[in-house]
């Protein structure tokens, strides 16, 4: 495999990311049959791009929020918390039917790695093919470059295997990693997937396809993700609550990654208002109070 695109060059801390999993779809039906079950349109996914894709219940709730490329033709790849692989490869099975498709768990071929800090083009989601190794850039953090890069496992030779600093980063670009703690609990506006590009409102139909459609068109999206600190450790999945006129439980914490100072960082689900009118606080109503921080995008306006 080869591709004139390079987003970055080998300089650079790079971190083995060893929770990142990675499904391999193959056959003429691939794109045709992902098409079907993702909230993202695959048949027009440019060879050298990579895209972020939601895979939903027919609720409308989020079982993974894949990282999706095409290596080739009659090959996607998606990336998710490895955790979820077996689960995901199992179900996307049983809706193959006549199609030319096969779906396989290939995270022991492959090893991921996260690269900051490189050089390059680094024009987001690019993705670039070197030999049998995958790059995919991906959007800045406070000027820091990130690039994704996916090789078999023997060829892999990251610096170091302590994944906080690469979550910590996703937390502050606002990417939601799902993981089983936060599996089946978010439609996918929910985490922002509508503003970092992750659902196409012009496909055909998908699981959970009209009540994403029904929430974007109707102006129904009243909880969103944000980024914020937090004293203590937090982790994906814990409640947070608001201790407005009616202190109650108001969310829950999507990713969290615990820094060297003991604080946290954490992608933080809650109703709009709630963090606009009230202090909110992790684990219980007089738990640590959430600091939020900025998004790095912007959250699309109500229809």
């Amino acid at each position: 495999m080869s591709n004139s695109a390079n987003p970055q060059n080998s300089s650079g801390l790079r971190i083995r990311l060893a929770s990142f999993g990675l499904i391999e779809v193959s056959g003429s039906d691939a794109r045709s049959f992902l098409h079907n079950q993702l909230s993202n349109d695959l048949l027009h996914l440019a060879a050298n791009q990579a895209q972020w894709t939601a895979y939903c219940s027919p609720k409308g709730r989020m079982l993974a929020g894949f990282l999706a490329w095409g290596a080739a033709p009659d090959r996607i790849y998606l990336a998710c918390d490895r955790a979820l692989v077996p689960g995901l490869v199992k179900r996307l099975r049983m809706f193959v039917l006549r199609a030319k498709v096969v779906i396989d768990d290939v995270s022991e071929r492959f090893e991921f790695s996260g690269v900051t800090g490189g050089t390059g083009d680094h024009l987001p989601f690019q993705l670039a093919l070197m030999g049998e190794a995958m790059h995919i850039s991906l959007p800045a953090v406070d000027g820091q470059h990130r690039v994704l890069v996916v090789a078999p496992a023997l060829a892999a030779s990251p610096s170091g295997d302590d994944e906080t600093g690469w979550r910590a980063m996703m937390i502050a670009a606002g990417e939601v990693w799902l993981t089983p703690a936060t599996q089946d609990q978010f439609v996918p506006q929910m985490v922002n997937f509508d503003a970092i590009g992750g659902i196409s409102f012009k496909k055909g139909c998908y699981p959970g396809q009209e009540v994403v459609a029904r929430a974007h068109y109707r102006g129904a999206v009243k909880r969103r993700m944000y980024p914020a600190r937090v004293s203590g450790a937090a982790s994906a999945g814990q409640p947070i609550f608001s201790s407005g006129a009616e202190s109650a439980e108001c969310g829950m914490i999507a990713n969290a990654t615990v820094l060297a100072d003991g604080s946290s960082t954490v992608l933080a689900v809650l109703p709009i208002q709630s963090r606009l009118e009230a202090s909110i606080h992790l684990a219980a109503v007089d738990g640590p109070v959430l600091a939020f921080l900025d998004l790095p995008y912007a959250i699309p306006e109500p229809l």
